[in-house]
């Protein structure tokens, strides 16, 4: 996503209101696919004050996905903020502040960065879900099975309490 900020930069208080979208379709990330069906929305503004720039704003979109636990589909919402500073200056630009470079400034970096920081590490379908019986393969949200569930390794039975 480039922006044209030549208007920003010549006036101190200018404000340039950002809307636009990313289309990134299916992604894959820790073993989960997110599948987005629309295009996750950018909004926000780049302010120019006392020779920095302020951009500020979110990224919010739906995606759909699976449990990690029983497979059941799963819909959520991305949604990130961002607020960073931006200076064509190297000497007036601290650790938290990018330097600036021309008149046309690229956020798709920025935004790529907050869509993968803002993907759930584990996604489930509710917070208490069972998940699969590991021996017959039912979900057990939906089954209760009769399914012998003991130790695997006798070894370790002494933690288990013995055999259900």
């Amino acid at each position: 996503m480039k922006i044209n900020i030549s208007s920003v930069l010549k006036n101190d208080g200018a404000v340039l209101p950002l809307s636009g979208a990313v289309e990134p379709g299916t992604l894959s990330y820790l073993g989960n696919s997110f599948t987005f069906a629309s295009p996750i929305r950018v909004e926000g503004r780049l302010q120019s004050v006392g020779g920095t720039l302020e951009l500020t704003g979110s990224v919010k979109g739906e995606y759909t996905s699976f449990c990690d636990l029983c497979g059941a589909p799963v819909s959520g919402t991305l949604a990130a903020d961002f607020d960073e500073r931006l200076s064509g200056d190297l000497h007036g630009c601290d650790e938290e502040c990018f330097a600036l470079n021309g008149a046309t400034l690229d956020i798709s970096g920025l935004i790529n960065t907050l869509i993968w920081s803002s993907l759930p590490m584990k996604v489930l379908c509710r917070e208490d879900c069972k998940g699969l019986c590991s021996v017959c393969g039912c979900n057990l949200n939906e089954t209760v099975c009769n399914c012998k569930t003991g130790p695997y390794d006798p070894r370790l039975a002494i933690f288990g309490g013995g055999e259900n």
